[in-house]
């Protein structure tokens, strides 16, 4: 059995990460050169940048925590967040990995039990997330050693707590998912998923505000109590996850013997939490995996059958081919929630951090940053910020940068439809551009709350934003246009794994940046108003979307007539 999982774990982490693919086109064929040249470029200067944020905030914890006496609530806060975003963001990344994979039709057949694909499938899933683990861990751990010091065997326990981190939330998340597959109705799989993701999401989050509220008649004695030492930050801050202190403590305490005592524990739940996931996963994965394949058939009544034929064709008639491209590109999208997520993720997180500032408009240190948003020369400049957020969302969105990419294996079906190409191509944008307005209305309702502009620059800014996102998802369908990947075996691979999604991200940046200079140039050099600065923005912005959707349209020509895609 341990030579059937490692060879089915062999072949899950070649097939997800393409390993063999990219030996043979890099070192093999010598093809592409240029590709992990821009993925180490991209990935480098996305570790840079999250990891420098990750730091700053370990060392504010660290030094707040030692004021207290307390600067280890750092490893705790650190780890708490992990095992949230996991637990989240886990959910579709397994539901992907354990449903949705190509390789199940060669995998199932196999005299394989059950608990050997769930071990390899759960064992690739933990492999992408040590990434972030180590990385979080780790700059936490070089914040704290900087303040306290820390020796050979602090360094091992951090090793061993980074190894254990994603095992709890990743095992809760397998155990979910598994049940949800088996029991949650098949008519309406798909969206149910998402709902199930989202509402999960908004219940950890609730659970975690009602953990830690303290009753404002309280508050004064529970901080004294706090400064006092009698509570300790660490237990406040892992009330959710209680994990989460015992790898504090295992890390932090000076003692050997309990040191070792809450590692072992910290270790125990690990394998607990594993073990379970895979029994799980023994009872319930063959069962979840043949209803995500189900295809009900109703047996229609005398006369049904014509009236939906008429029905059919009366749409057939009235529908307009855009319209029918972007109704078979939803369709497409919702039918994996893995990509709902990811386009989905920056509408929802971006706007709940831009309403934090209005509804902690009684905080004082926020209140006198409101009125200096509100006056003075930053106006102007409050508006363009949140122009470029909208464009922001639209980067971290991958629904234009992998909208021929997710079509996969069955692209040849959009070579062979009626469809002109910039009917094609209207489709897929007009797609992009409804999804990036689910994240414009409330960006928008928290700019008006927050920065209080004038009517005619909060139309302005929220026109020049709507008409960058056409921008971006244009050069997204470009990109994603000149060099689509089809060749994924696993959903995730469309999406996480795709070299379009990075270059798009990267133009996008260039993008972006120039529209700054081209701002602070109109207002700030020339002295234009700020309602006549933003209006010349607009209208560049309108007048480069003019020549860029040309060039999206003949490389859809080229794309859609070509023999060898």
């Amino acid at each position: 059995m341990v030579t059937q999982f490692l060879a089915v774990l062999r072949t899950s982490l070649d097939t997800t990460f393409g390993l063999s693919a990219a030996r043979y086109r890099y070192i093999v064929k010598r093809q592409r050169l240029w590709e992990p040249i821009l993925i180490l470029w991209g990935l480098g200067t996305l570790v840079v940048l999250f990891g420098a944020l990750v730091y700053k905030l370990a060392q504010a914890f660290v030094a707040s925590g030692a004021v207290l006496g307390q600067p280890e609530v750092a490893f705790t806060f650190a780890l708490t967040t992990m095992a949230l975003l996991i637990f989240f963001f886990g959910l579709f990344q397994v539901l992907s990995m354990f449903f949705f994979s190509r390789d199940l039709d060669l995998l199932v057949p196999l005299p394989l039990r059950p608990v050997t694909i769930v071990g390899a499938k759960f064992a690739t899933i933990l492999v992408s997330q040590y990434f972030m683990a180590f990385l979080v861990l780790g700059l936490t751990a070089v914040a704290y050693a900087q303040v306290m010091g820390g020796g050979l065997l602090y360094w091992l326990n951090v090793l061993i707590v980074g190894l254990l981190a994603p095992i709890i939330p990743l095992a809760m998340v397998s155990v979910v998912a598994l049940v949800l597959m088996r029991f949650i109705n098949r008519r309406h799989r798909d969206l149910l998923m998402v709902l199930a993701g989202l509402l999960i999401l908004v219940a950890v989050i609730a659970f975690q505000m009602f953990v830690a509220r303290v009753p404002e008649a309280e508050l004064g004695e529970y901080l004294s109590r706090i400064v006092s030492g009698q509570i300790r930050l660490v237990n406040l801050a892992g009330r959710t996850f209680p994990p989460a202190i015992w790898a504090t403590e295992a890390i932090t305490l000076a003692a050997l013997g309990p040191r070792l005592l809450f590692l072992g524990a910290y270790a125990g739940t690990s394998a607990a939490a594993l073990w379970l996931s895979l029994a799980v996963g023994e009872r319930f994965f063959y069962a979840g995996l043949i209803g995500s394949r189900e295809v009900a058939r109703r047996r229609p009544a005398p006369g049904v059958g014509e009236k939906a034929l008429d029905t059919v064709l009366a749409r057939v008639r009235q529908d307009s081919v855009i319209r029918a491209v972007f109704w078979r590109e939803w369709r497409l999208f919702m039918r994996m929630p893995l990509w709902v997520m990811n386009g989905l993720a920056g509408a929802v997180i971006v706007p709940v951090m831009f309403l934090i500032p209005a509804l902690a408009a009684s905080d004082p240190e926020m209140a006198q940053l409101l009125a200096l948003l509100e006056g003075g020369a930053a106006p102007f400049y409050v508006a363009l910020g949140f122009a470029l957020t909208l464009v922001f969302v639209v980067g971290i969105n991958t629904t234009s940068s992998t909208s021929v990419s997710r079509e996969g294996a069955s692209f040849w079906l959009s070579k062979v439809l009626p469809v002109r190409p910039e009917e094609m191509v209207l489709g897929k944008l007009a797609f992009s551009m409804v999804i990036s307005a689910v994240s414009a209305i409330p960006v928008t309702a928290a700019f008006a709350i927050v920065a209080h502009p004038s009517a005619a620059m909060l139309v302005l800014a929220t026109l020049a934003g709507l008409a960058g996102s056409v921008v971006v998802h244009l050069l997204g369908l470009l990109v994603d246009m000149s060099r689509p990947q089809l060749d994924w075996t696993n959903p995730q691979q469309a999406v996480k794994s795709n070299t379009n999604v990075i270059i798009s991200m990267l133009v996008t940046a260039v993008f972006m940046g120039l529209t700054v200079l081209l701002g602070v140039a109109l207002y700030g050099w020339l002295r234009l108003v700020g309602e006549a600065a933003m209006g010349v923005v607009l209208a560049v912005l309108i007048a480069l979307s003019v020549p860029l959707y040309r060039a999206v349209v003949r490389t859809a020509e080229v794309l859609y007539t070509r023999r060898d895609v």
